[in-house]
């Protein structure tokens, strides 16, 4: 085998191909090597032109060569690289390297070279062009810019986003010519020994993104605040690169300063302020309690989270327990959005004992609507509270026996019965004590009130806390029962004659009759029960005294009887 041919097998075996084609408009294949029909998977022989007029050519050029005009870059150069689209035989293109030399032979010109497959090499171009532009159109929109540094003491710039010139202001030629690429010069003094910490220990940030930020000297004389976003890369020589995407977070920054200071002006406010605070934080699920807070109430460190707020107010003593669930509910009013008026509640203050607070609540929502802070302010109305409850109690209380006095038992019995159902069972009882003159006139006014007080007392323990006892007269009571039944009135009118009889006086013996009507059957209202009861309590003193008597349908007192029965008790 010759060395041409020896070369031109060397090359089939390395996967290239040898063609030899006359410079015609047609292209003509004058030889061509195993390796170049491989490549597009012909048989030697079955092409004869790259250009085949009327049929399909093998050489597609989209872009068609100037074949003039390489052959004279070859007269001048003696040589020309060129790329063709060849067509393989099952239809699939290929990018072929055509490296070839303008030869002449026996006044035929012609070109000889070698064909290179570069199909993989130009689709990888392809895709890196096609990444390169992505990237420039990603670091060219996003808010900020991205920097490429080695990490050394100045941290040299090798890549710089437009980005980052659009925020800082300089453009690259700048950044080269006024800090010679050195970052470390554009970062602000005080940030800069902190930066180069950070970027010292970039090796183990273990390919993890780290976030820090410090200030960036802009051209205008400004300075911004930066989110720096890096991650550090070790090339095949060893060195150290620092990849780092910067967001301009001054607004912010500035927006946090602010509330920090914010924070700290309320904090102060808090803490100077005359009347104890308590600030509910739900953004950080934080309490603060304000000094004058921590004095007045001995629960002054409460480990709380703000959404254990609620859960907490049902089983706390630090909220008097009857108010627990009226405090509850006005907190859920609060936080529902509704702006319901002060309260009083019972709180326990330092020294163990409740005292009364007005409450003051104010909520703060998020832009989504959701609470962020509840701010509640404690104001101490002991003093004057109980001073009012103890006048609202003399007014409604007998001052006597301590018992309802008439006008409030009448209130409060009309009251049950407007918020009653036909279906609900109530009774009304009328007590009077007979013979009850006889001790006044015996023992005296003073003698009489003692044994009023004592049957008060009697009276007030034989009934529930929910049922209303009042005096309603001298020696005249009215007990109204909810929710009973005429055998449970009964039991309870028994109890009532056994307890009145067990009072003695020094001169006679005590009795009292009663006189029992139901509602609704018997009536409506405070006035027509009263007016049956009265009456069933006159049966029952006409019929000896001592005893009760339930109204019926139809029971009726002769004018003559009811009116000597009046003057009889009268006398007595």
């Amino acid at each position: 085998m010759s060395e041409v041919g020896l070369n031109i097998s060397l090359l089939d075996q390395l996967g290239l191909g040898v063609l030899k084609i006359r410079d015609d408009p047609e292209l003509t294949i004058l030889s061509a090597s195993a390796g170049f029909y491989d490549m597009l998977g012909y048989c030697e022989g079955e092409i004869r032109r790259l250009r085949e007029p009327g049929e399909k050519p093998v050489l597609r050029e989209a872009n068609p060569e100037d074949w003039e005009a390489l052959l004279r870059r070859a007269g001048d150069q003696g040589h020309v690289v060129v790329q063709l689209k060849l067509i393989r035989k099952d239809g699939h293109h290929i990018w072929a390297s055509f490296r070839a030399t303008r030869c002449s032979e026996g006044g035929e010109r012609f070109f000889l070279g070698v064909v290179d497959n570069i199909t993989l090499a130009r689709r990888f171009q392809r895709i890196q062009r096609e990444q390169k532009e992505e990237l420039e159109a990603l670091t060219a929109n996003i808010p900020g810019g991205v920097l490429r540094f080695r990490a050394d003491e100045n941290l040299t710039l090798n890549f710089v986003s437009n980005g980052f010139c659009r925020i800082s202001g300089y453009t690259q030629q700048e950044i080269v010519q006024v800090f010679q690429s050195r970052f470390l010069e554009m970062v602000f003094p005080a940030d800069r020994p902190g930066l180069l910490e950070q970027i010292r220990n970039a090796k183990t940030w273990d390919d993890r993104v780290v976030a820090f930020m410090f200030r960036v000297l802009c051209k205008d004389g400004s300075v911004l605040w930066m989110l720096n976003k890096a991650r550090c890369m070790v090339d095949e020589n060893g060195t150290v690169w620092i990849y780092s995407v910067l967001i301009d977070v001054t607004s912010i920054k500035e927006a946090q300063d602010e509330l920090k200071a914010s924070e700290e002006r309320f904090r102060l406010i808090l803490e100077n302020a005359t009347y104890p605070v308590v600030d509910c934080n739900f953004s950080t699920g934080e309490f603060y309690f304000s000094g004058p807070f921590r004095k007045k109430f001995r629960d002054t460190n409460l480990h709380l989270k703000a959404n254990e707020l609620l859960p907490f107010l049902k089983k706390t003593d630090f909220v008097f327990e009857e108010d627990r669930p009226a405090l509850l509910d006005y907190c859920k009013r609060v936080m529902s959005g509704q702006k319901p008026d002060d309260e009083d509640f019972r709180f326990r203050s330092s020294d163990g004992t409740y005292i009364w607070c007005t409450l003051k609540c104010t909520l703060f929502c998020n832009s989504a609507g959701q609470p962020a802070r509840l701010i509640v302010m404690f104001t101490d109305i002991d003093h004057k509270k109980k001073e009012a409850l103890d006048l609202r109690r003399k007014a409604e209380h007998d001052l006597l026996t301590g018992l309802y006095n008439r006008f409030t038992a009448i209130a409060m019995v009309n009251a049950a019965i407007a918020h009653s159902t036909e279906n609900e069972r109530h009774a009304l009882f009328v007590v009077d004590i007979d013979n009850f003159k006889k001790i006044n006139d015996s023992l005296g006014h003073l003698s009489g009130d003692k044994v009023i007080t004592e049957l008060a007392r009697r009276i007030r323990a034989l009934f529930r806390e929910s049922d209303i006892v009042g005096r309603v007269g001298g020696d005249e009571f009215i007990i109204f029962m909810e929710h009973t039944d005429p055998a449970a009135a009964v039991k309870k009118a028994q109890a009532l004659n056994e307890t009145i009889a067990s009072v003695q006086s020094a001169t006679s013996h005590i009795s009292g009759s009663v006189g029992i009507a139901f509602f609704p059957a018997d009536g409506k209202s405070y006035d027509e029960l009263f007016r049956k009861a009265d009456t069933a309590m006159y049966c029952a003193k006409r019929k000896g005294k001592n005893s009760f008597c339930i109204y019926c349908k139809g029971m009726k007192i002769s004018d003559i009887s009811y009116n000597s029965l009046k003057q009889e008790r009268e006398a007595e």
